[in-house]
């Protein structure tokens, strides 16, 4: 059985291993999972995730960094049990304790993909 760090260290390298981007759209993404983290830090969850989640509705390639972010994030926090479908419709509607767990354990994981992102492993 693993425990919640070794499963939190597990799952970005399953979901970003099936990223099939390469050279330059991966950099971008690598940078952009650099910056995220701090993001979340500056304007908080919410805000955070509505932003990426305007800009993954955009119509050019290099949005689809933040549907990726916005689908690899939400992918983790429902394997987790903290949220049912979707974490920016459910982050709106949630009491504040339940908010701060959220975005704790949203920052915990993104340090992870940061990690494996800047290590260029993909």
């Amino acid at each position: 059985m693993q425990t919640l760090s070794q499963r939190r260290a597990a799952k970005p390298l399953e979901l970003l291993g099936g990223i099939d981007d390469k050279g330059d759209a991966r950099k971008e993404f690598t940078q952009f999972c650099k910056s995220f983290p701090t993001m979340v830090l500056q304007n908080g969850l919410g805000h955070a995730l509505a932003f990426i989640k305007a800009k993954a509705n955009g119509k050019g390639k290099s949005e689809k960094k933040y549907a990726t972010t916005y689908s690899t994030l939400n992918a983790w926090l429902i394997e987790m049990g903290l949220i049912e479908n979707d974490v920016l419709k459910e982050v709106s509607k949630m009491d504040a304790q339940k908010y701060v767990e959220i975005q704790a354990e949203s920052l915990r994981f993104l340090e992870w993909i940061k990690r494996y992102e800047t290590a260029g492993i993909f």
